[in-house]
């Protein structure tokens, strides 16, 4: 008996070493030290390019400049994986402003690794995330590996070179060729006189490398398909056996819930003797499954382990979600829907930038980017011009958010160079992420303005090939004149082939998207019109309506936000400096310019001017959203960087650039989009407001709808209506159209609606108006105009000023006077201050008004030593951008002040007009311009007091806006009279 017990605790024991041995083994080499070196005299404009499958012993060999010795002492940083040459020696070499402090060339990665002797007779590999942009793996100095193909997984096979039982080392050579620090990814980059695709200008392992060890037959893949049948999938087994012999064995597999050890199914499969690559499909039923959504992202895993007939053993898993995403037609129009229920995407493209290193995200940056997607109400992000990385799918999958991805540098020309090594590119990112729930969606180029050729068309039928259950398009794009007229057509075209899930024919037709990039600067009452002028409207049935790139508004990134993450986590990168001199000038022109009271701090102002674009977005979305035929709507764009993109609706770092809630409210799933025609409009004028559904919740059948009209001092007027909704997916529906609004005095005045089923809140909403006045107010006295041009006193007149006009120098009894652009003949003379006839009338005590050339005035008042003008800043349009802030003073009394130029502001705020700021320090401001990513603040609006009288200069574009006769521009009317009217109390 005690022999029985003894012999039965050997055969145990022994089971469980072998079972114990016989796992794969793993070392991370990304968290070792690895010294950087910049091999500053290396040769490699004139290289050779190889693109996979490569032959190691047919490749030239490059040694570090210096020979092999050099690594072991030169250093220019110590670092950890993933690493950029950008995240630590940006501007090494003396320069840093822009991208001068980019480094092009060859960097040496250096570690070493002490490698079990149990490792010997095992199958060894060095498995990358991803590199940028060439990689040539050096173990124990030679050659062991080689890989160019940007951002995509690759193994090595270090087999014969790995030592086990002792120290190893490990070099890896990366050249950094080129590269860009934006966006662009159609102009194709030369590497010497090759011609390569463009990708992002960061050098360096941007993943995580690891060191492998398993026998030679190994489970290498598991793909999880999706089905149409949402509670079974199939998963798709490859095993490779690198032996010489062939195999066979024994697959088992387990599926449970993510972070759960229960079994919700499981199967063996007996695979006969195989050599090479071996696949098997087998489908796996789980009745109770929980479905993935955002709104539930319940995930699963599939635990494989095989075991050869010889005893070889390999355990394998993949995490996945039983989900199904397809286009479906319901009763003539084509839809989105997601696990049987209509869904409407709204996303952001997001270019790829992350702070410190450029390329890459930390799990809490990118844990960040996915709880802040949602938290603005969005429910999918884009992969835009860049492949995306696993982390942040990984977190998708977990938190819960759809993804849309495209492989970036696609678009450019036609070598047969580029030809394969775009494709490779392309059907690696799909066979790394085609597992992942949260990715629905495969797009090959953005924007190409032309027909796709014959060998992208077999790309995309490749690609489906490897995962036939997502939906892949050829573009998405914006049109010009020459591209089907400059606009999208409603016919079937090459442009828009595309693939749908399990159906092997490329379509042409049922795919309608079309970009409108460029932003209009601010939120205008154009924008909605009535039921039968909605912006952004298509009322397109028998395709998918797409918009996938819209509005780009540039705004300030949270740089107080930035600032305190920066100085808490001690790094730097790339761009930091820039960040913390953009703060300090900020800060700098707050404080020195009287706008602290306005803004108590930085982020004060940043959000102020964040929320114009948030605004903006969540108004148009919900334009989109209410016609109910739209069914994918992209902002442009996701994240700013500290050169460009700065239309990303969050910064750098992830920080929404305005309050959540302002988008979030237009993203909700059900409530009341009450829509007012004309937002600005003179005190005493009428108006009309629409109210319709927004309805992804299936609520159906009649209703109450109380509507109230109120203002500062309370309720103007309400009435309460009985409304029918239809529910299903009718997700946007109108209730009732021509409310009629009339205000009793300036200021806002807001509708609210609330839908009711007796005392039950089922929705509510509101919208705001803005009433300005421009009567004539008594107070105000008649002043004098000088310009020859007649536009100053078409200004005037719009506004209700009386005024005289003057020609030429005479008296002027008048105390304020309101000049033109142009300096009128005869008007000034001499080259000195005390030669000149209007400075000594102003400092008599009377007021100047200066309504437009204000910076041609400027200058002349810097001759007369007035003032110190250091030149105009123009404001810039679209993803670079910019606005205005203003702070508390007469000059903008009955108007919205300590804040930034939002739709109240919309007839001054917009890009179509003449937008610009001044370097003049020494002036009292009023208004404030941000400009693009400029380290400065400059001045719009100002007070310069001369002797007893002063100068009220405004490079507000008054002219263009009152000109157009939108009811909006009484705001600019309301300015200038208020130039005029401060002015005359100034003067008496």
């Amino acid at each position: 008996m005690k022999w029985a017990l003894t012999a039965l605790l050997l055969f145990f024991l022994a089971c469980y070493t072998s079972c114990k041995q016989a796992e794969p083994e793993k070392i991370d080499l990304s968290d070792l030290e690895w010294r950087l070196w910049l091999d500053r005299d290396a040769q490699w404009r004139d290289d050779s390019l190889f693109l996979p499958p490569v032959d190691i012993s047919l490749l030239p060999v490059n040694e570090p400049t210096g020979g092999w010795n050099i690594l072991a002492e030169a250093c220019d940083a110590v670092v950890t994986l993933p690493a950029t040459v950008e995240e630590y020696l940006w501007g090494k070499d003396g320069s840093s402003k822009g991208i001068t402090g980019n480094y092009i060339g060859v960097a040496w990665f250096s570690t070493t690794v002490d490698i079990p002797g149990t490792w010997d007779g095992k199958r060894i590999s060095i498995d990358f995330e991803s590199v940028r942009l060439r990689a040539e793996v050096f173990v124990n100095h030679e050659l062991a590996g080689y890989d160019i193909i940007n951002g995509t997984p690759f193994s090595c096979d270090v087999t014969r070179l790995i030592v086990p039982g002792k120290e190893n080392k490990i070099d890896i050579r990366i050249t950094d060729p080129n590269g860009n620090f934006a966006w662009r990814d159609w102009d194709a980059f030369l590497w010497g006189d090759i011609v390569v695709p463009p990708s992002h200008g960061f050098g360096g392992i941007t993943g995580k490398v690891s060191l492998i060890a398993t026998d030679y037959s190994y489970i290498s893949d598991i793909f999880i398909k999706n089905l149409p049948d949402l509670r079974s999938v199939d998963a798709v087994f490859t095993l490779s056996n690198e032996k010489a012999d062939s195999c066979g064995g024994t697959l088992t597999y387990e599926v449970r819930p993510f972070k759960s050890s229960e079994v919700a199914a499981s199967g063996q499969i007996h695979i006969t003797a195989f050599r090479g690559e071996c696949m098997r499909t087998e489908r796996v039923n789980v009745p109770g499954a929980k479905l993935w959504s955002p709104d539930e992202p319940d995930l699963y895993v599939m635990d494989a382990t095989w075991v050869s007939d010889a005893g070889e053993r390999h355990s394998f898993n993949r995490r996945f979600g039983f989900r199904w995403f397809e286009v479906k037609d319901e009763e003539g129009d084509k839809m989105f829907f997601l696990n049987g229920k209509r869904i409407v995407l709204r996303s952001a493209i997001s270019w790829g930038h992350w702070p410190v290193n450029g390329i890459y995200p930390t799990e809490e940056l990118a844990r960040k980017q996915i709880m802040t997607a949602k938290a603005l109400g969005l429910n999918m992000l884009n992969f835009h011009r860049g492949i995306g990385q696993e982390i942040v799918l990984d977190l998708a999958d977990e938190l819960g958010l759809l993804y849309y991805e495209e492989p970036g540098g696609y678009k450019p020309n036609q070598t047969d160079l580029i030809q394969r090594w775009k494709r490779e590119k392309l059907l690696r990112m799909v066979r790394r992420d085609r597992s992942h729930p949260s990715l629905v969606i495969y797009n090959m180029i953005n924007e190409s303005n032309r027909e796709p050729f014959d060998n992208e068309i077999d790309d995309m039928q490749a690609a489906h090939a490897e995962d036939e259950t997502r939906i892949i398009t050829f573009t998405s794009t914006f049109f010009g004149k020459v591209f089907h007229d400059g606009s999208c057509p409603l016919t079937p075209a090459e442009f828009k082939s595309h693939m749908l899930p399990y159906q092997d024919s490329v379509l042409k037709f049922g795919w309608w998207d079309e970009h409108h990039a460029g932003g209009p600067g601010v939120y205008r009452d154009s924008f909605y019109q009535g039921p039968d002028s909605i912006f952004r409207h298509y009322p397109i049935t028998e395709e998918i309506v797409a918009l996938g790139e819209e509005g780009a508004i540039g705004t300030l990134p949270r740089l107080q936000l930035i600032k305190s993450e920066i100085e808490s986590t001690g790094s730097g990168g790339w761009d930091s400096d820039d960040y913390l001199k953009q703060y300090d000038a900020i800060s700098r022109y707050l404080k020195d310019y009287g706008f602290s009271s306005a803004f108590p701090d930085v982020d004060a102002l940043t959000q102020s001017i964040g929320a114009v674009s948030h605004y903006y977005q969540g108004r148009i979305i919900e334009n989109f959203r209410i016609g109910n035929t739209g069914d994918f709507y992209v902002v442009n764009g996701w994240e700013d960087t500290k050169l460009e993109n700065h239309s990303g609706i969050v910064d750098v770092y992830r920080n929404p650039k305005a309050d959540p809630s302002i988008m979030a409210w237009y993203n909700q799933p059900v409530y009341l989009a009450v829509k007012v025609r004309d937002k600005v409009l003179p005190s005493g004028d009428e108006t009309m407001a629409d109210i319709y559904m927004v309805n992804e919740r299936d609520i159906k059948g009649s209703f109450a709808l109380d509507i109230t009209i109120s203002d500062t001092e309370g309720t103007i007027s309400g009435q309460n209506l009985e409304v029918d909704i239809t529910g299903g997916t009718r997700y946007g529906e109108i209730l009732v159209s021509g409310i009629k609004l009339k205000g009793r005095k300036e200021g806002h005045v807001t509708i609210n609606a609330r839908l009711r089923d007796k005392d039950i809140t089922i929705a509510e909403g509101h919208d705001d108006l803005c009433l300005v006045d421009i009567e004539t107010d008594p107070g105000m006295h008649e002043v004098a105009v000088i310009d020859t041009s007649g536009r100053v006193q078409e200004m005037l007149g719009s506004a209700g000023v009386v005024f005289r006009s003057y020609e030429r120098a005479k008296p002027v009894n008048q105390r304020v006077m309101i000049v033109g652009g142009d300096i009128q003949p005869g008007f000034i003379k001499g080259s000195f201050r005390q030669d000149d006839p209007v400075i000594d009338w102003v400092s008599e005590g009377n007021t100047l008004v200066i309504v437009s050339g204000a910076d041609k005035w400027s200058e002349y008042l810097e001759d007369k030593e007035v003032l110190e003008y250091r030149g105009r800043r123009n404001i810039d349009i679209n993803w670079f951008g910019g606005n205005y802030f203003v702070r508390e003073h007469p000059l903008f009394d009955g108007l919205p002040v300590n804040t930034a130029f939002n739709w109240e502001y919309q007839s001054l705020a917009s890009y179509n007009r003449d937008r610009y700021g001044l370097r003049i320090p020494d002036a009292e401001s009023i208004v404030g311009v941000y400009a693009d990513h400029m380290n400065e603040v400059y001045t719009a609006v100002a007070i310069i007091h001369v002797g007893r009288g002063m100068i009220i200069l405004s490079a507000l574009d008054l002219d263009g806006a009152i000109s157009s006769g939108d009811r909006s521009s009484v705001v600019a009317k309301r300015i200038l009279r208020n130039y005029l009217m401060y002015g005359s109390v100034a003067s008496n």
